[in-house]
């Protein structure tokens, strides 16, 4: 029973994001006009299959399908079906075409954020051919389990349109990509909206917080906030102390800016500098660290916001995290770092563990075992990060085929290497090509 509560909450979750973030009047009028251009119907569902626009909401809808929803028990069987394709299409990450319950055509493109399918664009009810006597027996088959008069369906059926191959594929891809781009949009603002409530509200706790201080404390003491000291000390804790240390810092010299935001601009590149000086004498290379900061203070001194500048800093500090993780992952083992180096080196070969292992003069077992215990992941889970990491590199460039960036990391399978990467990525390469277009 917590399962399925646990499910369906997940599940209303997922509703309520698809509801609340995207602009429903925006495609409302993409639909429309999708409609009015090429004829065809196309609707917007949930993960269960309900459409987001109230049933009056969609321009056309032929007639066909409002009969199958008049009947018992259709509406429920088309929602069904746009539940199944809708997964369907989220697996493969494209524009999936199916014949509905009531035995048409129609194709269903998935909505994802984030790598969650949160969403599926329904169109059709198209013909692909001219029907003949088999296709009207079929029709009648298929539907007898609702309905026992088929001549209303049937002259429904003659007013349907007669699309070829090519117009469904780029109807649906063209949905698709339009869909999914003001979707990414709506997610990004409401992500935005969110981070800037969040800086609002620690900003707002610190004052109260001063405002107790400095009744308690010698008014002419003149204390800085930043202290590497105590910065490398937090770094030390788990991620989320130190995240919440840092980010209680980025409140207090907002308070010390006084709303201005020149000093809060110089406020925040001093942190940054601060902590890429902390990183140095942790003994870490400071090179990405300088990354970090030198975008992070070009963002800051584009805007004017005291929010912006707020989010942006708490944002670098996450990326100071992440790769401060990823800079502590250092084998101590030095067979480990023989084994490392050589899938570095050897990532595009037929890696296998025995070949791995005996780099290191190790047998497969003994290799295999230290190798987990150390890097926390087999030593094949070990390589795939590596292909991914390499091809996402390659993904940057647009000169690429999909076919030869899978080549150029070992994978002679382009179809196999887009399943690996969705796998780790939750999105195909495809997609992530779109999202990080320069």
């Amino acid at each position: 029973m917590m399962t399925n509560q646990t499910e369906n909450h997940h599940s209303s979750q997922k509703n309520k994001r698809l509801s609340d973030l995207v602009d429903i009047k925006t495609l409302q009028e993409i639909l429309d006009a999708f409609t009015t251009t090429t004829g065809l119907m196309a609707n917007i569902v949930d993960v269960e299959g309900v459409s987001i626009f109230p049933r009056k909401g969609i321009k056309k809808c032929c007639k066909f399908c409002r009969i199958i929803y008049s009947l018992e028990g259709g509406k429920n069987r088309c929602q069904a079906a746009y539940k199944r394709a809708g997964k369907q299409a989220a697996l493969f990450g494209e524009p999936y075409i199916f014949r509905c319950p009531s035995g048409l055509i129609e194709w269903a493109a998935p909505i994802v954020l984030n790598g969650e399918h949160v969403g599926t664009i329904i169109c059709g009810q198209v013909l692909m051919w001219e029907p003949e006597e088999f296709f009207w027996i079929e029709l009648r088959k298929m539907n007898q389990a609702i309905t026992d008069d088929f001549e209303e369906l049937f002259e429904a059926v003659e007013e349907l349109a007669i699309v070829t191959g090519n117009q469904v594929q780029a109807s649906a891809y063209l949905l698709y990509v339009v869909a999914n781009y003001i979707m990414k949009a709506g997610w990004e603002n409401f992500e935005q909206s969110r981070e800037f409530a969040r800086q609002r509200t620690l900003y707002h706790a610190e004052i109260e917080n001063r405002k107790t201080r400095e009744e308690q404390v010698d008014k002419t003491a003149i204390l800085s906030l930043i202290d590497e000291d105590e910065i490398i000390l937090q770094l030390q804790q788990n991620r989320n102390k130190a995240k919440a240390y840092l980010e209680g810092l980025i409140s207090g010299l907002r308070y010390e800016a006084r709303q201005n935001p020149t000093q809060m601009r110089a406020k925040m590149t001093e942190l940054l500098v601060m902590l890429s000086r902390v990183v140095n004498r942790m003994g870490l290379a400071v090179a990405p660290f300088l990354e970090i900061n030198d975008y992070a203070i070009s963002q800051i001194y584009q805007t004017t916001s005291l929010e912006n500048i707020s989010v942006i800093a708490a944002k670098s500090v996450d990326v100071y995290l992440e790769q401060l993780e990823a800079s502590a992952v250092k084998p101590e083992n030095p067979n480990i770092l023989v084994m490392t180096d050589y899938i570095d080196n050897h990532y595009q070969d037929n890696l296998t563990v025995e070949a791995i292992a005996a780099a290191a003069c190790l047998s497969p077992g003994y290799a295999g075992r230290i190798f987990k215990d150390q890097m926390n992941m087999p030593i094949m889970d070990y390589v795939l990060k590596v292909r991914i990491d390499k091809s996402k590199k390659l993904l940057l460039n647009p000169h690429y085929q999909i076919q030869a960036i899978a080549k150029n990391v070992g994978y002679e399978d382009a179809g196999y290497f887009t399943k690996v990467f969705r796998k780790f990525e939750g999105i195909t390469p495809t997609q992530f090509r779109k999202v990080h277009k320069r």
